[in-house]
């Protein structure tokens, strides 16, 4: 069946590991429909904000875990970590906050919109109380007529320059910027992050 609303040409659907990732979509698919471009934008941070935390939970471990003299390092790359991750969710929180006055013009842009009302709210206490069942099957019936978004996994040098950039962000935010540069690797505001 013929969409009028939909005249975009999409790219085939790629996803990444258990349907995580970014919005890959050609420049003029994003001109066509900003909430695409939404949706790429959160998807972006919301991995970010995702490789951070971990990273920052890794970190917090080896903290509890050194000795006192290796405490200080570990503390000083903790702090880093845990405030870029601040820094990371805030912007994925910025991202949503446009939702309402990002306008869909198609059929896959109000999916695109749904898909961050859905993915906002997965890590509630309770996803099965109303109306998020309700929002789903929603979205569910919404793909079956529209679609699906084509999500592709950004390449991970993106990713890692996003993370540092927030690692960077945090050392300068809690004065630590002179001295993040001589921690260990592994624990400086640049490091290089497993985004698998």
């Amino acid at each position: 069946m013929a969409d009028s609303d939909n005249s975009t040409t999409l790219s085939s659907v790629t996803l990444g590991q258990g349907g995580e990732g970014a919005l890959k979509v050609s420049a003029h698919s994003d001109e066509a429909d900003p909430a695409l471009a939404l949706l790429r934008d959160w998807l972006r941070a919301q991995q970010v904000s995702q490789v951070l935390c971990r990273l920052q939970q890794r970190l917090e471990a080896r903290l509890l875990a050194a000795a006192c003299p290796a405490a200080m390092d570990a503390k000083v790359g903790y702090s880093i970590a845990y405030q870029a991750e601040v820094e990371a969710a805030t912007a994925a929180l910025k991202v949503q906050d446009r939702l309402p006055r990002t306008p869909a013009r198609s059929l896959l842009g109000v999916v695109a919109k749904l898909e961050i009302v859905v993915g906002a709210d997965r890590d509630i206490d309770d996803p099965t109380e109303f109306p998020w069942p309700h929002i789903e099957s929603i979205l569910r019936d919404l793909k079956e007529i529209a679609g699906s978004v084509p999500l592709e996994r950004p390449e991970r040098s993106i990713i890692q320059a996003d993370c540092q950039r927030y690692q960077a962000i945090a050392a300068d935010l809690i004065g630590l910027g002179e001295h993040a540069a001589d921690l260990p690797l592994g624990q400086e505001p640049a490091v290089a992050v497993d985004t698998e």
